[in-house]
């Protein structure tokens, strides 16, 4: 399979995955906590994080598409992450399951629109410094895949 199609069909299947988790929660696994390092972070607050890191990933291959390095230097992850998650603090989970699927659908058409030697074609990435366009959208499903397995891990479903 062509790279553009099978990373369109690993974020198709990657995010259904995703969804299918997320919409089995409860009201209260809702706001199990995942992570506590810099910031506390509910099973919420991660897909706000999913989202946010998406857009941005979205942003990064625009810019690199578009002859720029992606993220730029002075990127600070970690600001971002906070920054991001705690401005979607008032969004419910049925919205930020919306949210998600749109962004989704939004980075599968974004996918669909590059040509096969774009995806060759290097930029920046905040934490992982350069990368192809293939890793950097390959990056956007395993991203899921990490934090599926840690929100699933936490809840005693792995």
């Amino acid at each position: 399979m062509p790279q553009p199609e099978l990373i369109q069909k690993r974020l198709r299947d990657e995010g259904a995955k995703l969804l299918a988790l997320f919409d089995g929660l409860t009201p209260e696994q809702w706001q199990t906590v995942i992570y506590t390092d810099s910031m506390t972070w509910t099973i919420k607050d991660v897909l706000a994080h999913q989202i946010a890191a998406e857009r941005e990933f979205q942003i990064y291959g625009r810019d690199v598409l578009n002859g720029g390095q992606g993220a730029p230097e002075d990127f600070v992850i970690n600001e971002f992450n906070n920054r991001s998650v705690a401005a979607q603090a008032d969004r419910t989970p049925a919205q930020l399951i919306e949210d998600f699927r749109a962004v989704r659908q939004d980075s599968i058409a974004l996918v669909t629109h590059i040509r096969a030697d774009q995806f060759a074609w290097e930029g920046r990435h905040p934490f992982f410094g350069t990368m192809t366009l293939t890793d950097l959208f390959k990056l956007i499903y395993r991203h899921n895949m990490m934090h599926v397995r840690d929100i699933r891990h936490v809840l005693g479903k792995d």
